[in-house]
């Protein structure tokens, strides 16, 4: 009896404890269960919160496709909605026109002034404060894939007052194959310092060589260019550019509007550490020589003629090479080394000179957000060698104080020697204003 009251009494003991894990382990899954039930009621607040913003985007984007198809409709009946002013809102800085329709627009001044010993009196801007320079640039999207920039560039020469269609081209990217197109007139890709505008300069000038083998402002011309970049093994960023110009620019060439210069450039660029980069590139250009012609005239006497026509075809061909060195420093400070070099190989029948060369080196400190200081040697064996006895040297240290991205300000001593026997080196000092502005947006080389 006493055996069976023990064993009845252990039976309902494990029964209890086993109750108890039961409920132990019923409310281990009802915790859990609550805490899946927050994290699907979290889940659902983000779910809807994201279907929220969603909703928000498409009603955007609907509003977007919505101005962009009336501003298309307007452009479409330009002239309709023209004779129908819309009424407009005023509101401080609202004229009453339409933003959108509008051009970016700049104004650029470049006032110089300079000190030379050459006292002549041929040589435009001796001794004299001039506007060296007005543009006014003027630049807008015409449509998602293309774009048109114009720049008006007036002149305040000595003798008369001149404006020149310096650029006014049209650029329409997303072509086939991955090319982008610019037709009208442009600066030629030739380099660096020649894509440059006057204002763009770290110096007062252009490099001596830039002016001896194409103009005193470089080589702008009407023409075509395309460029592409090139895949490679190497996964190297590499742009080429081809152009076809018009041939009536650059002293190097005929000077006769349909005789074409062929143009082509070709760069690349690689990353040297976090703070340092390199750009290299090259040029290679073919044009016309306008070869003079031998005639008898009236009197029996020989002269030579330009013929109107042009000759030598593709007599001129030009190479030249460009590398640009940047390194960043510390505290916004930066140190830029360039140098271009240039060879042509021609004829004798036009110039003096069969392979005229020539090459410049510029070394740039920006030492401040203030101040930079830098200096640019000059080596040119020109086109026209004059019986000279060495090529033409000049170097120019200067000092630039950039006042606020607007206004800048550049102090340059240049020393210059012909290399003609018995003809005076020179000494000048210039001083460069630029200011803007407005919108002055020319695009990145």
């Amino acid at each position: 009896m006493r055996i069976q009251v023990m064993t009845l009494s252990c039976i309902l003991l494990l029964s209890v404890g086993r109750a108890e894990a039961q409920e132990e382990v019923l409310k281990s899954l009802q915790d859990q269960l609550i805490k899946m039930q927050t994290s699907v009621e979290k889940l659902r607040a983000t779910v809807d919160n994201q279907n929220e913003v969603i909703r928000s985007q498409q009603s955007q984007i609907i509003s977007l496709e919505d101005k962009f198809e009336r501003k298309i409709g307007q452009i479409a009946t330009g002239a309709e909605a023209a004779r129908k002013p819309q009424p407009v809102k005023s509101s401080p800085g609202f004229f009453g026109l339409s933003q959108g329709f509008n051009p970016d627009i700049g104004v650029v001044g470049v006032v110089q002034g300079n000190v030379s010993r050459n006292n002549t009196n041929d040589v435009d801007g001796n001794d004299t404060i001039v506007m060296k320079e007005l543009e006014l640039n003027f630049g807008s999207y015409v449509d998602p894939y293309s774009r048109f920039d114009a720049t008006l560039s007036f002149n305040d020469a000595l003798e008369d007052q001149n404006v020149d269609i310096e650029e006014a081209y049209y650029t329409r990217w997303d072509l086939p194959l991955g090319f982008t197109a610019k037709a009208g007139k442009f600066r030629a890709k030739i380099g660096k310092q020649n894509l440059l505008h006057l204002e763009q300069l770290e110096t007062v000038d252009y490099p001596l060589v830039i002016r001896d083998f194409f103009s005193e402002e470089g080589l702008s011309s009407s023409g075509i260019r395309l460029t592409n970049q090139i895949s490679n093994p190497w996964d190297l960023p590499l742009e080429i550019s081809g152009e076809l110009l018009r041939g009536n620019n650059g002293s190097s060439f005929s000077g006769i509007s349909r005789r074409p210069i062929f143009d082509t450039h070709l760069k690349t660029f690689f990353e040297l550490g976090d703070s340092m980069n390199l750009e290299l590139g090259g040029t290679a250009m073919f044009g016309d020589e306008n070869i003079p012609r031998s005639l008898i005239d009236s009197t029996g006497a020989e002269i030579f003629v330009q013929s109107p026509k042009g000759g030598g075809r593709y007599g001129v061909h030009v190479l030249g090479w460009d590398a640009t060195l940047i390194r960043h420093l510390s505290e916004g400070r930066t140190l830029k080394f360039q140098s271009e070099w240039y060879l042509e190989d021609r004829t004798k029948l036009v110039v003096a000179n069969s392979t005229p060369w020539g090459f410049y080196t510029l070394v740039d400190y920006r030492m401040s957000p203030l101040w930079s200081v830098g200096c640019r040697l000059d080596v040119v064996d020109p086109l026209e060698t004059f019986d000279r006895g060495r090529p033409s040297l000049a170097i120019s240290p200067y000092v630039t104080l950039w006042e606020s991205e607007f206004a800048s300000f550049i102090l340059q001593y240049t020393h210059s020697d012909p290399g003609i026997p018995g003809e005076r080196t020179d000494d000048a000092v210039y001083l460069k204003a630029n200011i803007t502005i407005g919108v002055d947006k020319h695009p990145v080389q």
